[in-house]
């Protein structure tokens, strides 16, 4: 995904995700950051949040699946490089007037300017999956505050979602399968209530690996369970993607 973006706008939305700027020695996104643009619905926001945006593919690739909106997005990151980055992909992709980042802390959030709680009506997060201590560590700082949560854990990120939603509007977040029981406690810590889930298979005979949860704040019970997405139709010359996947998010016909 390091290639050049064609000049124009429209070559340039339809080339997205490839040729996405992105710091030559930091983190790179992968296509947990796709899933969750395209499994968040646009719900008549007109302001969203994409906490630890990265180089901004999330919230750009949300507005890029949902041209009917004209919601604005922030895009919130402690690392000013993947700031940079992101502002760069937003005027690439035409998106700048809509588009713009916000250099902050996660696990900070309420002394932070220009941050105001209970100002926005969707909130898009892609945190860390790792916990630190969980794992081998990058050299890299960007790579390993992407990675590992060193900066603000999980609940950080619940909690700085929560903050920021007003009543009744809604938080998507992607994260390992396997953590799904703490992600969710932590939403139940947080007054936000989990309404829709879908779990992500590499294969249909493999256990989950990914989960998205939308949920709501201050939300009435009940939770949907979407059919399973799997990412790929088998193993060996036949493992590509499958029509499922890529019907649900088209971005990731860059991996065909």
């Amino acid at each position: 995904m390091s290639a050049s973006l064609p000049p124009d706008i429209p070559s340039a939305r339809a080339y997205f995700p490839r040729g996405m700027s992105q710091p030559a020695s930091g983190f790179r996104f992968s296509m947990d950051a796709l899933l969750l643009a395209c499994f968040a619905p646009p719900g008549g926001a007109t302001r969203v949040v994409d906490l630890g945006c990265g180089c901004g593919v999330v919230g750009q690739g949300w507005m890029l699946r949902h041209p009917e909106t004209v919601a604005t997005v922030t895009g919130l990151d402690v690392n000013q490089q993947m700031l940079d980055c992101a502002v760069a992909n937003a005027t690439r992709l035409g998106l700048e007037a809509r588009y713009t980042v916000l250099r902050a802390d996660v696990a900070r959030l309420r002394d932070e300017p220009g941050v105001a709680p209970e100002s926005c009506e969707l909130v898009l997060c892609n945190p860390p999956y790792r916990e630190p201590g969980t794992g081998r560590r990058p050299a890299d700082q960007g790579r390993d505050t992407a990675r590992f949560g060193s900066k603000a854990p999980l609940p950080a990120f619940v909690a700085a979602a929560s903050a920021l939603l007003k009543h009744r509007k809604r938080a998507c977040f992607i994260g390992l399968a396997a953590r799904l029981p703490e992600l969710l406690e932590q939403m139940g810590e947080h007054r936000l209530t989990p309404k829709r889930l879908l779990l992500v298979y590499s294969r249909v005979d493999e256990p989950a690996r990914l989960a998205l949860v939308e949920a709501m704040k201050n939300g009435g019970l009940g939770l949907t369970v979407e059919p399973p997405l799997v990412l790929y139709r088998d193993r060996g010359e036949g493992s590509g993607l499958s029509p499922q996947a890529l019907a649900f998010c088209p971005f990731l016909a860059c991996n065909a």
